[in-house]
């Protein structure tokens, strides 16, 4: 198992109108993973090559924010995410990041990811796993090694549930397919959803999700996130747009809670399963209530 501690300076990069940024921390705990993964694998640079020479990269499989109170980190706070990283079976590694701030924990994030290379060069949908050599062993205690991989096992069931769509519930959230609800057509741009690997980034996905959100709710309310995970299933070329329908939506005074199924324009394949609960926060809470 690999340790990481990273510290960070609250400032305009990592801050949204609420607290610290979603997405953000999204992109920050994906980037802490990808440095454990060169850690576990004994790299100085996360560099990594398939047995034939192209370049392997860690697709997420699954990622879960939960417990989150982001608004509670505010301009030039001193924050730190602390990562435990261990492998998770076969080309799949998992870990977990806790943001600390203050002395409180103010978010936990778990990550599931495996390691994939095109079969066909710059072509996302010919995506397939690559299995490299052996990582290093880690010294770690053994409990700790096995709360860790329990969590993955509980990720990735929840991820196959949700691709079958056989789930239950999340958050007191049902699937209900009964009504009719708004989604959006997201047409990516290559230079801003796009990453340096040229895959539409993991974190964009939620970004895309509070675009469909806010095209429902706009000007009725702000809604901090608590709890989201989200679920994917492929990726798209560059050019592509994304569907993304809520399959269910459920609020009331103090939550929304909602499923978005999310698909491409160019064949109709689900790629993603997002599932989101927020709550609503009151004016004090809000980081320019106060301000001049």
């Amino acid at each position: 198992m690999i340790t990481r501690e990273a510290a960070f300076l609250a400032g305009m990069p990592n801050l949204s109108l609420c607290g610290l940024s979603e997405n953000w921390l999204l992109k920050e705990c994906g980037n802490q993973h990808w440095l454990a993964l060169a850690d576990l694998f004994g790299l100085a640079l996360p560099a990594f090559k398939a047995q034939d020479g192209s370049p392997v990269y860690a697709a997420f499989v699954a990622v879960k924010l939960a417990d989150a109170h982001l608004q509670l980190i505010d301009e030039n706070d001193r924050f730190t995410i602390e990562t435990h990283l261990a492998p998770a079976g076969r080309a799949r590694f998992f870990s977990t990041h806790r943001v600390l701030c203050n002395g409180r924990e103010c978010a936990r994030v778990e990550m599931l990811s495996t390691q994939v290379s095109r079969r066909e060069a710059g072509n996302n949908q010919s995506v397939t796993r690559t299995e490299l050599p052996a990582a290093l062993s880690a010294n770690s205690y053994r409990d700790d090694l096995l709360r860790l991989k329990a969590k993955a096992i509980t990720l990735s069931e929840s991820t196959k549930q949700f691709r079958a769509e056989q789930w239950q519930e999340w958050h007191e959230l049902k699937p209900d397919r009964s009504s009719t609800l708004p989604g959006i057509v997201h047409h990516p741009c290559p230079h801003n959803d796009f990453n340096g690997a040229d895959f539409l980034y993991f974190a964009n996905f939620q970004a895309a999700a509070d675009r469909a959100e806010w095209a429902w709710n706009r000007n009725r309310q702000l809604w901090q996130t608590c709890d989201r995970q989200l679920n994917y299933y492929g990726n798209i070329n560059i050019g592509d747009a994304l569907h993304l329908e809520f399959s269910t939506l459920k609020s009331d005074a103090r939550h929304l809670i909602h499923w978005l199924t999310v698909r491409r324009d160019s064949d109709g394949s689900k790629i993603a399963d997002i599932l989101t609960r927020k709550q609503r926060l009151s004016s004090t809470e809000y980081r320019w209530a106060n301000r001049g």
